[in-house]
C-alpha cells in the first residue's frame, strides 16, 4: 500500500508541475507573410560575393610539356601553420621548390602519423630539396615571419 501512495504521488508531482506553465496569456497570434508581387527581383547565387581565403590550399596544375604523367602542387599561405595537410595519389619523387618572404623560413615534412620525415626549410633562403614519397596523406609544419609559396612537383 505504502508504494502505490507514493508511485501515485510521483505521478501527481510531474504532472503539476508539468502543468504549471501552460496556465499564461497565450502568445500573440502569428501574422502570415504577405504574397510576394510577381515583379519582385530574387537574388541569384551568381549575384553573392564571397571573400577569398587569406590561405591557398594545394591546386593541381597540368602535366608539363613531354611528361603527361607529372603532377603540380601549389601551396601560399602566410605565416606559420601546423599540419598544414595534402594528399598524393602515386608513389614518386617530389621536388620541393620553397620561396620564403623576408624573414625566418622553416618548412618539416610530415606523414599522416606525424612523424617528421624531413627538414625542407630552415632559414631565409629559398631553395629546392627532392623526397621520395608514397600515395597517402602528409603534412607541412611551416614557420614563417611573411608570406611564402611552396610548388612541389614529379617529373
Amino acid at each position: 500500500m505504502e508504494w502505490k501512495f507514493i508511485i501515485v504521488l510521483t505521478i501527481l508531482l510531474i504532472s503539476s508541475v508539468s502543468m504549471a506553465g501552460c496556465t499564461g496569456p497565450s502568445p500573440a497570434p502569428v501574422a502570415a507573410p504577405a504574397p510576394v508581387p510577381a515583379s519582385t527581383t530574387v537574388p541569384t547565387p551568381a549575384s553573392v560575393s564571397w571573400a577569398a581565403p587569406t590561405t591557398t590550399w594545394p591546386t593541381l596544375e597540368t602535366p608539363a610539356t613531354g611528361h603527361p604523367y607529372s603532377k603540380t602542387y601549389s601551396f601560399h599561405g602566410s605565416g606559420t601553420y601546423e599540419d598544414f595537410t595534402f594528399t598524393t595519389t602515386s608513389d614518386a619523387t617530389w621536388a620541393f621548390q620553397m620561396d620564403p618572404g623576408p624573414g625566418y623560413f622553416l618548412v618539416i615534412l610530415k606523414d599522416a602519423q606525424g612523424k617528421q620525415l624531413e627538414v625542407l626549410a630552415d632559414g631565409a633562403a629559398a631553395g629546392t630539396k627532392s623526397a621520395w614519397l608514397k600515395a597517402g596523406d602528409y603534412a607541412f609544419d611551416i614557420t614563417a615571419e611573411s608570406p611564402w609559396d611552396i610548388t612541389m612537383s614529379t617529373s
